[in-house]
């Protein structure tokens, strides 16, 4: 029961955009770190797209219940599971005479938006679990 809880779609996409923020923060981070590094390239982290695309080929009808692995799948569930943050390099613009294209200003907004979509996240969870102990134990 508990794992139904957990592992419905809401749970599953707000811990996978946690897990993606805690990757972009690293990126960013780095980003950040070597703005004065000469021939640096920055990097970013794509990862709404692909989980957009995942939760677009979900059915929104029920799947069928197969009773024998040989039976044809009705409206199979697509996971979101398997969708992962990427980290791609972006090595076609220059901004400086020195090759690096990290703008300080576009990396502190970016680290900005961050921490906002990562509060609004646990935030978030915390009502739905909040919800959950308060089922539980009748209060």
């Amino acid at each position: 029961m508990l794992d139904k809880l957990f592992k419905s779609m809401p749970m599953v996409a707000m811990t996978k955009a946690l897990d993606t923020a805690s990757v972009r923060q690293k990126v960013i981070s780095n980003n950040i770190a070597n703005v004065d590094t000469p021939h640096f390239k920055r990097s970013e982290v794509n990862f709404e797209d692909a989980f957009k695309a995942a939760i677009e080929r979900t059915p929104s009808r029920l799947a069928g219940f197969r009773t024998d692995g040989r039976h044809i799948p009705i409206n199979p569930p697509t996971s979101i599971d398997s969708v992962k943050p990427t980290i791609w390099r972006q090595n076609d613009t220059f901004s400086r005479a020195d090759d690096n294209n990290v703008d300080i200003d576009v990396e502190m907004a970016e680290l900005a938006k961050n921490q906002l979509l990562f509060n609004a996240v646990v935030e978030a969870m915390d009502r739905k679990t909040a919800g959950i102990k308060k089922a539980i134990s009748g209060r």
